[in-house]
């Protein structure tokens, strides 16, 4: 899990932290009051002390939930789901009798046998257990993840800041290594395996690939023509139709090249955009 992640599900995790007391008391509460209905239909007796005492059945749930969302954060393997649903099933089961235990024989005056209580939430309790330790973990994991698949505006902007258009052209010129400004290029085209790159007062040979370079160029600048053919927009002089879906395009130095109907529609309208910017 990376960092940014991590940071993002802090609130998330917050929200949930806080909702688990409230609704664990809602069930205490719930507990308390169906006992003492309970009761009054019945016409048995009815004991507070009792009910919040068989009421720790919920109390229990508060720290293991927690640590079931803390260990989630380090889970990365289906076995790991696995354990972290049934380990605290296994310990609420055991340890729920052994509270109920422990409290009625230090302040009651009769103590609650282990096994009766185990016997009794195993039979009335083990689906709220299987429930509660199995589907909120699944919401956590499942919103856990949204939140790592939600692409960070500050990364991306990061990202988009170190993504710089080459300004120049490193060429060779004789023995020379020569830095060429893109203002300067007029086109480039394909000569596999290498590219000519045609510049306004020279043509030079580059050993890269078409698609190397148009990878590196501003594509609001230089827009491909032909499979062969990549034209700095800034250097058109003219272009007109073929009448037939290609375009012959006249370039600055006159140089004339065809533009394929497959890359027409994309050529015109970045044509047509540097030229609102240009007179804007």
């Amino acid at each position: 899990m990376n960092k940014q992640a991590t940071i993002d599900d802090k609130p998330t995790q917050q929200k949930i932290f806080a909702l688990v007391p409230l609704i664990l008391a809602i069930c205490v509460g719930l507990t308390i009051i169906l006992d003492l209905l309970h009761s009054k239909f019945q016409g048995t007796s009815f004991y507070v002390s009792e009910s919040f005492l068989f009421s720790s059945f919920w109390w229990l749930f508060l720290p293991l939930i927690y640590g079931q969302f803390v260990f989630s954060n380090l889970s990365k393997k289906k076995i790991d789901f696995i354990l972290l649903t049934t380990i605290p099933i296994a310990t609420h089961l055991f340890t729920y009798p052994a509270v109920v235990w422990l409290i009625s024989k230090l302040f009651f005056s009769h103590t609650f046998e282990y096994w009766q209580t185990f016997n009794y939430e195993l039979t009335t309790y083990s689906l709220i257990l299987l429930i509660i330790y199995s589907f909120p973990l699944i919401l956590f994991i499942y919103f856990k993840k949204k939140l790592q698949a939600i692409p960070n505006y500050s990364n991306q902007t990061k990202l988009l800041e170190q993504k710089r258009y080459i300004t120049s052209f490193i060429v060779s010129d004789g023995t020379k290594r020569i830095a060429i400004s893109m203002n300067d290029i007029l086109f480039f085209s394909a000569n596999s395996p290498y590219i000519n790159i045609h510049h306004i007062y020279k043509k030079y040979l580059h050993n890269e690939t078409l698609k190397s370079v148009s990878d590196k160029l501003d594509n609001e600048w230089f827009v491909q023509i032909h499979k062969s053919v990549i034209v700095n927009i800034k250097k058109i002089k003219s272009y007109k139709s073929r009448l037939n879906g290609d375009y012959d395009l006249t370039m600055a130095d006159g140089t004339e090249l065809r533009i394929s109907r497959t890359f027409a529609p994309t050529f015109k309208l970045k044509f047509e955009k540097s030229h609102r910017d240009t007179t804007e």
